[in-house]
Order: structure tokens, then C-alpha cells, then sequence
């Protein structure tokens, strides 16, 4: 190792000390600024700096310093003019300007160490290493200008912590003022949230003391709100459902090679018919083809070839550990996050599901790590991969244009060792993702049989896997029989609309029949079934939701043509569920989360459709998107947000007061009001006019 200027060669007693680094009085030095301790220990082990240090690590022409997440807050309305502590009609809206921040109490002492070094005489140069995205953009950009430091930045920008990963970025860092875009999107949209939050919270709190409602702070938020509505929008769709009986009819038919069932159905004008509207006619129906011959009508065969998963992102992470672990986004989040900082994974807070060209060139040394280390249940595959290659990944996999700043999960260089619980369970995944991607795809054979009876037709479907390719390597998540029968109250197993359980094709072999042969009716039986509302939304259902602005698409590929587009991004929408819970707003039941009687209520009596609507907040997260690709100005979309705010606080100001009334008083028969209970999701009725004080009711 060459020393930096300005520093010079010190060795410890012994010939075979370590070499250490000592700075030079006067030198120039190049300080590091990381997000996490832990982040900047590692940095400064790949750059050789020796020692941990407790709150910086100093040597070879360098200081490495740290935050501890943000360390810089926005001031509270009150912090700019006393006057706005009053919250009153006539103080709001509230537009600072400019925005004025204060380090966090909490964490003073580490944001004086970090101003102190930032406007230190020796240090010539920055660097900014915080997480490569918007918000570690922010909380270096926070404290780079509270501190008042104007040296020049450089960005370390890295998808990795291993050593080798570290050393290649920092050999490859931009000025600062390449990430312009991303710093003034990064202000852009904490300013944003902080004008729309305390003004849009002020004001519908205002309105419903107005109101009479005693319960406090109504918090409305640009993101949480609208995330609010889409769960509510989904319980009252829940509530109003009225589930319709109808039926249908299967038969079991008799070949010579087996019995198979069959379920009536009828082509009219083009749509497919399926059920009775009544019992009778089911039964009715049943009783003529009863002891008549049957005929196979047809018999069709196809092959269906299903390529493997995409690579995970963030949200796909998230979504498939919520179901296949019950796991919350936050705590999968945490998860990954852990995984990243012990170099196993790569950047986990990333929108993309695509690798680039460079990656691509890497991805021998990731299988080779897969390799070495603790997955020995992938050894298999590994061999069954060594004696294929070289294999290249394709297009639909490795695609430049698809990657913006970060790309997809995957595992790294080194190899996982004495990992356990949730952290191995979520390696497991991230890792049979990757290498699933290398293998064929899976091959399933479908046959669809027609049996006619009487003129009357029965279909029947199988199907039969022929080649699991990469679905050996990544078994997709089936639910469990016992979860299918769970109770529908808890969200569990309710399908769509109309739609009847247990109602799939057989899986599995069916008898060889062939064209106009003819076959017994063995049996025929009416089945009972009603229509169901749609199923409450597990977690990774609402961050699916949010990832598509409120438009529910199955399709994986348009969910990624959209990723400029969602409530929030993937790195806080974790952040916005547990925030919801805590304002007690949402509860979580098993895997479910479900409003409180008070969410609905704000949803119901928030009168400003525009705080409601994920459309619009996605449209400005897009915004946001195009101003870090600068193809937005920050002004334009600042003064939009001001004026969005100044019209929802007139709006909230005019509309009439909404009623909160509860069941009428047993005592005097006035109507109550409802008031929440200090025990989140439960709520008393009181009389206004003699006190009276209802049981304590629970939100269902």
C-alpha cells in the first residue's frame, strides 16, 4: 500500500507490526461520511484504515465518520414564529421559507462530531457514502448544509459492501453535483410531506373539533392517507357485499382407464355459464342425464412453457416473505438491510428487477459463493448448473435500460456462514431466485376433456408437470389446505367476487381417452356455493396496492413498467404501514391489516377526494423520479405542491362539519358521540347531554 500525501510510513515495535498511518500536520485530508457505523467500519477496512474508533476511524490521508440514520430534523411550525403553535384557521396554510432544520437531540453528539469534522482546516475534500438513494441523499445533503460546510463532494455510490465492491466504487466516485437531480427530489419530497402533513392535519383536525370529535390529532399525510384509503375502500367494499347462492353440477364419468369428474357449463352469445341460479334447476337437470350415456366430445393437449420468477426488488421481497413467513415489510426490510451490511446481498432498498451488462460479468463469482457456503440443500443444482456451463443469462434478466441506481437483489461474492432463523430464510429466497434464473423453464402439460351427455357438456382439465426446470430450484408458494378452509373473517381464503372455492382444475394424471369415445355417468351431484366478497388485504396485497398507485395488475412486467409511479418507494413503504398502526389508524389481525373504526372514519369524512387519491400521489412520486433525472425542475413542482396545499386547507375549511354521531343514548335517547378508547381500536359512545357513557365497543 503507497501512502497518501501528506501522510508518511509508522511501524509499531517489531519488524512484522502492521504498517499504520500517521497524518502529517497540515496535510490534506479526504473525509468519508457514511450512513451506519457499521457501513463506515466497513469502508474503512476495504481502504485499510485501522482501528474501529467509536465515532470516526482516522489514518492514510483519510477520516471515516458516520451518521446514525438522520441526524437532522425539520423544525416543528412554532421553531420559525410562535404564532404558529396556535393551530387556528387563520394561521394556516403554513408555508416557511426558506425550510430550517435542527440536529436531533437524540443524536447531537454524533451530528457535532460530524459538523466539527465537516468544517475541520485539514479537510479539503468530502465524500459522500450514505445509502446510494434518495433518502441517504438526504440525510447527507441535511447535514452537510446545517453544518455549513461548502467543501467540494464527491459520491461514493455503491450497490455492495464487500471489500472488493468498495474499492471498485470508490476508484470510480462522481462530483457531487452529478446527483443534483437526486439531491433537490430528496428535499422535494420532504418538503412536500412536511407543507401537505401539517397543514392538511391541522386543518381536518380543526374540522372535526368542530365537529365535537374528542379524540385528538386527525393525522393526514401525502402518502398515508391515500395508503389509508385503499384499505378502507377494500373493508367497506367488504361490508356491503351481499353473497348470492347459486350452483352448479359435476359429474363422475367411467372409463375403462379411470373415473374422472366433469363440470357443466354452457356457451350462449359468446359468454361461458356455469351455474344455476336456483337448486331446483341444478337438480332438475341431474335427474334427465341421470343413467344416460355419455361421449368425449374432445380431448386437446398443449404444452405450456413458464419462464423463471424475475429477480427480486425490494417490494417482490417483501410481498413473497409476508406470504411464504407471515413476515411484516418492516421487518423484512430490517432483514435485508442486515444481510446487506454483512456483505451477503446486494443494495436491498432498490425498484429493479433487471441486472446490468457489468453485473452480469459478476455473476460466476455470486454462483461460486452460493457454492461455498451454508445452502448445502442447493448442491444439486450447482452441479446440475457446473456441468451446463457456460450459461448466460438473457435479455429478460440482464437489460441496462432497466436498471437506474440500483439493481436487483441478488447475493454476493462471499459466502454465507452461521446464518439462522429469518436471516437464513430470507437469504434462502434471494439466493434460489438468482440461480433459478439460470435454469430451463418449466413445462406443464394440460389436458382439457369435453364429455357430452344429452347435448349437455362437462369439462374437465388436468394438468401434469413435465419438467420442473426452474421451479426445482424455486418452488413457488402453495398455500395449504388448512389455510384455504381459514376463517373468512380474518381475510384468509376468500376469493374474488363471485367467485366459488375449490373450484380449480385437477392436478395430477387423468384417464387416456380419446375422441368419441363413449363413457359412463357414474354420478351426478349438485354443489351449493355463494358468492364472496373480496379477501381483506394481507400485507404484501397493500404493498402491491401501493407499488401500483391503487391499480391492482397481476402482471409482474407491467408492475415494473410502472415503478415510477406508487405511494411511496420501495425503501418507505414498510415505514408508512407501521405508521398507520401507531396512529392507530390500522390494525394488524394475523396476516391481515384491517382499518379501525377511526380510519374509516377520516376516509369517509375527509372531504378533499385529492388527499384520498393514490393516483395523484403516484403521479407526483413520478415527478419526483423525473426530477432526479432532471427532466423536472424543483421549483415547478414545489410551487404545485404549495398551491395543492393552499386548496385543501380552503376546502377542509368550507366543508360542513362531519357527524359523528353514535346510536342514541339509552338514558335520554339523544344521539352520542364516538370516542375512541385509549386502547387502540376500540371505542365508547357518550352522551353529550347527560354523560351517560356506553359500554366499550370494538371495531370489527
Amino acid at each position: 500500500m503507497v501512502p497518501a500525501p501528506g501522510g508518511r510510513e509508522r511501524r509499531g515495535a517489531g519488524s512484522r507490526a502492521p504498517l499504520q498511518w500517521e497524518t502529517l500536520p497540515g496535510a490534506a485530508l479526504r473525509l468519508i461520511i457514511a450512513e451506519k457505523p457499521s457501513m463506515g467500519r466497513a469502508l474503512a477496512e476495504a481502504l485499510g484504515l485501522p482501528g474501529r474508533g467509536r465515532s470516526l476511524i482516522e489514518g492514510n490521508g483519510l477520516v471515516v465518520t458516520w451518521c446514525v440514520g438522520h441526524l437532522v430534523e425539520a423544525l416543528n411550525p412554532e421553531g420559525y414564529d410562535p404564532a404558529w403553535k396556535a393551530w387556528r384557521w387563520d394561521r394556516l396554510p403554513i408555508f416557511p421559507e426558506p425550510f430550517r432544520y435542527a440536529p436531533i437531540e437524540q443524536t447531537r453528539e454524533q451530528f457535532e462530531v460530524v459538523a466539527r469534522l465537516l468544517n475541520r482546516e485539514d479537510i479539503t475534500e468530502v465524500v459522500n457514502a450514505t445509502d446510494a438513494g434518495r433518502e441517504g441523499e438526504l440525510i447527507f445533503d441535511l447535514v452537510y448544509r446545517l453544518a455549513g460546510c461548502a467543501k467540494p463532494v464527491q459520491r461514493f455510490w455503491t450497490s455492495s459492501l464487500t471489500p472488493e465492491a468498495i474499492r471498485e466504487a470508490y476508484g470510480a466516485m462522481k462530483p457531487g453535483e452529478a446527483y443534483a437531480g437526486l439531491r433537490d427530489a430528496a428535499r422535494s419530497r420532504q418538503e412536500a410531506d412536511w407543507l401537505v402533513g401539517i397543514n392538511a392535519t391541522r386543518a381536518q383536525t380543526l374540522r372535526m373539533r368542530r365537529a365535537g370529535a374528542e379524540d385528538g390529532v386527525w393525522s393526514v399525510g401525502r402518502v398515508q392517507t391515500p395508503t389509508l384509503a385503499l384499505l378502507v375502500r377494500r373493508e367497506l367494499e367488504i361490508r356491503d357485499f351481499k353473497p348470492q347462492p347459486f350452483w352448479t353440477l359435476r359429474a363422475r364419468f367411467g372409463h375403462p382407464d379411470g373415473e374422472y369428474e366433469g363440470r357443466w357449463f354452457k356457451e350462449h352469445e359468446g359468454e361461458t355459464r356455469e351455474r344455476f341460479a336456483t337448486e331446483a334447476e341444478a337438480r332438475d337437470l341431474a335427474a334427465r342425464l341421470a343413467g344416460k350415456p355419455g361421449r368425449i366430445r374432445s380431448v386437446t393437449g398443449r404444452t405450456e412453457k413458464k419462464k423463471p420468477e424475475l429477480l427480486y426488488d425490494l417490494t417482490a421481497l417483501q410481498k413473497e416473505a409476508n406470504k411464504r413467513f407471515g413476515l411484516t415489510a418492516e421487518a423484512t426490510l430490517g432483514l435485508a438491510q442486515n444481510l446487506y451490511e454483512k456483505q451477503l446481498i446486494s443494495y436491498p432498498r432498490t425498484n429493479s428487477r433487471h441486472l446490468t451488462e457489468a453485473d452480469a460479468l459478476k455473476a460466476p463469482q455470486w454462483i461460486k459463493a452460493l457454492a461455498q457456503g451454508q445452502l448445502a440443500d442447493l448442491q444439486p443444482f450447482l452441479d446440475a448448473l457446473r456441468k451446463r456451463w457456460p450459461v448466460k443469462l438473457d435479455k429478460r434478466f440482464v437489460n441496462d435500460k432497466e436498471v437506474e441506481d440500483h439493481a436487483a437483489l441478488v447475493p454476493t461474492e462471499k459466502p454465507a456462514r452461521g446464518l439462522a432463523g429469518d436471516e437464513l430464510r430470507l437469504y434462502d429466497l434471494i439466493a434460489r431466485r438468482f440461480l433459478g434464473a439460470y435454469f430451463p423453464d418449466r413445462v406443464e402439460a394440460k389436458t382439457t376433456i369435453l364429455t357430452e351427455v344429452e347435448g349437455e357438456l362437462f369439462k374437465t382439465s388436468g394438468t401434469v408437470v413435465k419438467d420442473e426446470g426452474w421451479s426445482a430450484v424455486d418452488p413457488p408458494h402453495r398455500r395449504r389446505k388448512a389455510e384455504k378452509a381459514a376463517d373468512p373473517a380474518e381475510g384468509e381464503a376468500q376469493e374474488g367476487p363471485g367467485e366459488e372455492e375449490g373450484d380449480e382444475g385437477a392436478e395430477g394424471g387423468l384417464p387416456v381417452v380419446k375422441k368419441g369415445e363413449a363413457v359412463a355417468v357414474v354420478s351426478l351431484h349438485p354443489k351449493e356455493g355463494k358468492t364472496t366478497p373480496p379477501k381483506r388485504m394481507s400485507e404484501g396485497d397493500l404493498l402491491a396496492a401501493m407499488q401500483g398507485a391503487g391499480r391492482e395488475l397481476d402482471d409482474e412486467a407491467l408492475r415494473g413498467a410502472m415503478r415510477d409511479c406508487g405511494l411511496g418507494t420501495p425503501a418507505t413503504r414498510a415505514n408508512m404501514i407501521e405508521t398507520l398502526i401507531k396512529r392507530a389508524y390500522i390494525e394488524r389481525k394475523r396476516n391481515v391489516l384491517l382499518p379501525t373504526e377511526k380510519g374509516i372514519r377520516l376516509i369517509q369524512g375527509l372531504p378533499a377526494e385529492a388527499l384520498r387519491s393514490a393516483e395523484l400521489t403516484g403521479s407526483w412520486e413520478a415527478r419526483l423520479e423525473r426530477m432526479r433525472r432532471g427532466e423536472e425542475t424543483r421549483a415547478a413542482f414545489m410551487a404545485d405542491i404549495r398551491g395543492f396545499v393552499s386548496g385543501v386547507v380552503a376546502e377542509l375549511q368550507d366543508a360542513p362539519a362531519p357527524q359523528l354521531h353514535g346510536s342514541p343514548c339509552p338514558t335520554c335517547g339523544q344521539p352520542m358521540r364516538i370516542i375512541p378508547s385509549t386502547r387502540r381500536g376500540e371505542f365508547f359512545h357518550r352522551c353529550l347531554a347527560c354523560n351517560v357513557l356506553a359500554p366499550v365497543v370494538k371495531a370489527p
